[in-house]
């Protein structure tokens, strides 16, 4: 069952805010030694960004995507694929499907614990601070334009 859109994109400003809350408790970059000697509120904050940045990547992909081209764009695609969707918001200049699909991708990696393999870890979670980034960029565009 789907969100209402605005209920939706409330739900994923709060990620977003805990999000970015995480995100400047952590140093930067992430490295292989801030990871082995990382203090317990540091792990703290890597586990917050990794589940909000999750929160918020699902909750956008499950709601907000599809309710946003069918409630401001007035697309019927109600029961189209995702993939369609996705194409719609492209053709459109809100997001791109490629990077899309590689915020997605990231966020199964995140999904995978690699505890012997920090070096792993870190390209990971960096890459994560950088996708942040561009996942709140994009919720701010579609809360700008939901009326």
């Amino acid at each position: 069952m789907s969100l209402p859109l605005k209920d939706a994109l409330r739900q994923c400003r709060s990620h977003a805010e805990y999000l970015q809350s995480a995100m400047r408790d952590i140093p930067m970059p992430i490295s292989e030694a801030l990871l082995d000697e990382a203090m317990p509120s540091v792990i703290r904050a890597i586990d917050q960004m990794v589940l909000r940045f999750t929160k918020l990547q699902d909750t956008m992909g499950e709601h907000v995507l599809r309710g946003f081209s069918v409630g401001v764009l007035l697309e019927p695609v109600e029961d189209a694929p995702l993939a369609d969707v996705l194409s719609l918001l492209d053709k459109h200049q809100f997001l791109s499907v490629n990077d899309w699909l590689k915020q997605r991708k990231l966020r199964n990696a995140l999904t995978h614990e690699y505890p012997d393999q920090a070096d792993r870890q870190a390209a990971a979670l960096n890459a994560t601070l950088r996708a942040s980034e561009q996942l709140i960029a994009w919720l701010t565009t579609f809360e700008t334009r939901t009326p």
